[in-house]
C-alpha cells in the first residue's frame, strides 16, 4: 500500500468512527485520550479501532429490498441505553472517499426491557438511535442475535 493509500484509509476510518459514535460518547473518549498517556492512548485507541474496523467489513451492507433479517444474523455492533439496545445487523450506508453515502440506516432487533420477549426487528434511523442518547458499545464482540440477547 501507498502512503496515500494509508492516509486515504485512516481518514475513512475517523469519518466512520465520527459517524458511527455519538457525539457526547466521541467527545469523552478524546477528552481521555488527550489525557491519558502515550501507551495507554495508543494500545486504547488502536484496540478500538481494529474492533470497530472489523465489525464494519463484516457488516452486511443491505439495500431498500432486502429480505428481513432472521434472529439467528450476527449482531456486528452494538449501541444501548440504561432500558433499551441495539443489536445492528446490516446497514444501509457506507463511508469512502472521507463521505457517507446513503441513508444512514441500520437493520436491527431493538430490545427492551424484557430482553427474551421484548425484541422487535426493523429499521432504524442512526440518527434516532443517537439521539436516545444511547452509546456504541466499543468493546462488542460480533455474536449471532440469539446469544446476544442471552447475553445482555
Amino acid at each position: 500500500m501507498t502512503e496515500d493509500t494509508l492516509t486515504a484509509e485512516k481518514l475513512n476510518q475517523a469519518v466512520l468512527m465520527r459517524t458511527l459514535m455519538p457525539d457526547a460518547q466521541g467527545g469523552k473518549l478524546a477528552e481521555t485520550l488527550r489525557e491519558a498517556g502515550a501507551l495507554f492512548r495508543t494500545s486504547v485507541l488502536n484496540d478500538i479501532i481494529d474492533r470497530l474496523m472489523d465489525a464494519w467489513k463484516g457488516l452486511p451492507y443491505a439495500n431498500e429490498n432486502s429480505p428481513a433479517t432472521a434472529p439467528d444474523n450476527i449482531a456486528w455492533l452494538h449501541y444501548y441505553t440504561p432500558t433499551q439496545d441495539w443489536l445492528v445487523t446490516r446497514r444501509f450506508f457506507d463511508v469512502r472517499d472521507c463521505k457517507v453515502f446513503g441513508k444512514t440506516m441500520f437493520y436491527a432487533a431493538r430490545v427492551g426491557r424484557d430482553r427474551l420477549t421484548g425484541v422487535t426487528y426493523g429499521h432504524f434511523m442512526l440518527d434516532d438511535i443517537k439521539a436516545r442518547n444511547a452509546r456504541l458499545d466499543l468493546y462488542w464482540t460480533p455474536q449471532p442475535v440469539n446469544d446476544a440477547l442471552r447475553n445482555l
